[in-house]
């Protein structure tokens, strides 16, 4: 009887330490996906400043002034809308990830 006990015990133990290495690995690559959303981001805004200053400063006239900072303040409101649905989908896909470890982790009905 200790025998079947010790070995529920123990594979009960095995499950916990493997759900929470697939729980940590689900978190891990969400992270990662999320900074490589914020790196992408921060890259192109760079690429869009540099840009957009060159462009401000071949501006001959304010109605080109005016031009120039229209189309680069809908193109960051555009942006930044995509960055952060893309966030959110990264953490959304991470925390269904983690969801499913959890859910194959229950004990299961006998």
């Amino acid at each position: 009887m200790t025998t079947t006990t010790d070995s529920r015990a123990l594979s009960a133990w095995k499950g916990q330490l493997d759900a929470a290495m697939r729980i940590t690995e689900a978190i891990i690559e969400g992270s990662t996906r999320m900074h490589e959303v914020q790196i992408e981001a921060a890259t192109e805004a760079h690429a869009d400043a540099v840009a957009t200053q060159k462009a401000l400063a071949a501006a001959g006239d304010p109605g080109e002034l005016l031009r120039i900072q229209t189309e680069w303040m809908v193109a960051n409101q555009r942006k930044s809308m995509e960055y952060w649905r893309n966030l959110v989908q990264a953490a959304a896909e991470t925390n269904a990830e983690v969801m499913r470890c959890m859910r194959d982790a229950a004990p299961k009905a006998d």
